[in-house]
């Protein structure tokens, strides 16, 4: 890590972590505006699987010219919430990526299905037991590497904002209303994410046990050659909390199940 990146990371732990963000926004709102509002890149293929799905394993699969993982996060809930339909395709063109996965997508799917160029695009949702997810989402959002951070943006701008949940406020080896609470609104938000994705026309669901036999797959879609070998995930060995719930489970895997039936009889149909 060169020195002006550890010097960031170390004030991203900060009080000023958030003004940072915000001076890293206005330079990019500045550089999106230039942009087109037509399509005149490329066609990106979007992962948009919820945080804790895989999308970094899927993402650095790929080289990094063709592929990123959460590119520009706080600028792009910022603008996309301030006006999804002019800054969608100008984030698009300024990227120019073959493939992004962001979890931040998780929050816009009818937007992208509504949007003139998103609802023609391809996307890729990976689909994980609602258990292990929010085992999970619980463990990595409370490492104590994590709440170092005095201000990380999938905290504020996707779980407390979107999904309407304060991870950081879950009490580890305890059971309280105030976890249940938690759990149920991941939950709801899980399995409404999950039955949204029927809206997207082109989309394509691999189940997390089998992302890596799957790549193939990602690679006709984006017309390029994965290196898996080369790919990392996110992992959290120390585990201080596991989320079983069998009905659960059961339920989502009948619903994911009825998605991927729909879509294969659409397509036969055609």
């Amino acid at each position: 890590m060169i020195t002006s990146d550890k010097l960031k990371f170390f004030l991203l732990k900060t009080p000023f972590a958030k003004q940072i963000r915000e001076f890293e926004g206005r330079l990019l709102l500045a550089k999106m505006d230039k942009q087109s509002p037509d399509l005149i890149k490329q066609r990106t293929v979007y992962c948009i699987s919820p945080y804790k799905t895989g999308t970094t394993f899927l993402s650095s699969s790929f080289n990094t010219e063709v592929s990123r993982h959460e590119p520009i996060h706080f600028a792009s809930y910022k603008y996309l919430d301030k006006d999804f339909d002019k800054y969608f395709v100008k984030r698009l063109n300024y990227l120019n990526l073959k493939l992004e996965c962001s979890g931040s997508w998780s929050a816009y799917v009818e937007e992208l299905a509504q949007h003139k160029t998103a609802k023609n695009l391809d996307y890729v949702c990976i689909l994980r037991s609602p258990s292990s997810w929010i085992t999970s989402v619980i463990n990595y959002w409370n490492k104590p590497s994590m709440l170092k951070f005095y201000f990380d943006i999938p905290h504020e701008y996707f779980w407390k904002d979107k999904v309407g949940v304060n991870l950081r406020e879950f009490e580890l080896g305890a059971e309280t209303d105030q976890n249940q609470e938690i759990i149920n609104k991941l939950i709801d938000f899980y399995f409404d994410f999950t039955e949204k994705t029927s809206l997207l026309k082109n989309i394509t669901y691999i189940r997390l046990k089998d992302i890596k036999s799957s790549l193939p797959i990602i690679e006709d879609l984006i017309d390029e050659q994965a290196s898996p070998e080369d790919s990392w995930k996110r992992a959290n060995n120390k585990k201080q909390f596991t989320y079983k719930n069998d009905d659960i489970d059961q339920q989502y895997l009948a619903l994911t199940n009825a998605l991927i039936q729909a879509k294969s009889a659409k397509q036969y149909v055609h």
